[in-house]
């Protein structure tokens, strides 16, 4: 797994001198605007070896610079030329499980803060499309600010603008087209939907075991219970617990992350 290849790529990294350190995170900065379209896992692989060669390289006095070469686009783009890209299938496996994860999320959120529950399959979508374009551009954005050809104040400006604008363009898409084929559903529907993003949730986190995946199963269960107390429980406090449990939710999350991170380090 890719997940596997970056905790121990990360292990060896801590192991290199500053200079080799930031060599090898600049070339991780410039990957990551392309890896959406290359094999991750054969990726992570020849990263990791490549780590571990460097490793071995500056205990003989040479240093990444002089391994590698002074340009690590350079290297990189010469890496990507040799390694196989995604299949279509895999191409649109990974923009489905993209889709389930922001989806799912989206509609635990709906569940929270909506009575009755009103799905809109078509914002749904521009949630997915909007997130592969502002995806890509943050990391290409970062990955220059990596290079110094960006000043990190600029690189976190333009992030923030990046976002707003994303997240007014599904907001005004909602608000203007996300009545076409919405559908309302009733409470018991809308749990039991609820449960079954959940337990594909925990499906994800049980079979690729990634630290993510645990900790957004960990916060889609406060959303749901969050949605199930404001319709069963105590409807008065409704306002409270949408803002206060989703926070909740999020700090929990962080923890277990944090959590997670620390477990496999030891």
């Amino acid at each position: 797994m890719i997940e596997d290849y970056t905790e121990k790529m990360s292990d060896e990294l801590n192991h290199l001198n500053k200079e080799d350190q930031t060599y090898v995170k600049k070339m991780v900065a410039y990957i990551g605007a392309k890896v959406y379209f290359y094999d991750d896992e054969a990726l992570g692989e020849q990263l990791y070896n490549m780590v571990c060669d460097l490793k071995v390289a500056e205990k003989e006095g040479i240093r990444a610079v002089d391994y590698f070469g002074k340009d690590p686009r350079a290297m990189v783009d010469q890496i990507l030329s040799e390694l196989p890209k995604r299949s279509l299938g895999s191409y649109v496996g990974l923009v489905f499980i993209l889709g389930v994860i922001l989806v799912g999320m989206r509609y635990l959120m709906d569940f929270t803060w909506m009575m009755p529950l009103k799905i809109q399959p078509l914002t749904y979508v521009v949630i997915l499309l909007n997130f592969l374009v502002f995806s890509q551009f943050i990391m290409w954005l970062w990955s220059k600010q990596s290079y110094g050809e960006m000043k990190w104040p600029w690189a976190i400006f333009i992030s923030v603008i990046s976002l707003i604008v994303f997240l007014n363009i599904v907001r005004l898409f909602s608000i203007y087209f996300g009545h076409i084929w919405s559908l309302f559903l009733s409470d018991g529907w809308a749990i039991s939907l609820a449960v079954l993003v959940l337990l594909g949730f925990a499906v994800m986190a049980y079979r690729s075991r990634d630290r993510l995946m645990t900790s957004l199963l960990v916060m889609g269960l406060t959303f749901l219970v969050t949605g199930c107390w404001i319709r069963f429980v105590n409807p008065e406090t409704a306002n409270v617990l949408r803002w206060l449990l989703p926070l909740i939710g999020l700090v929990l999350f962080l923890i277990v992350f944090r959590l997670q991170r620390k477990g496999k380090a030891i």
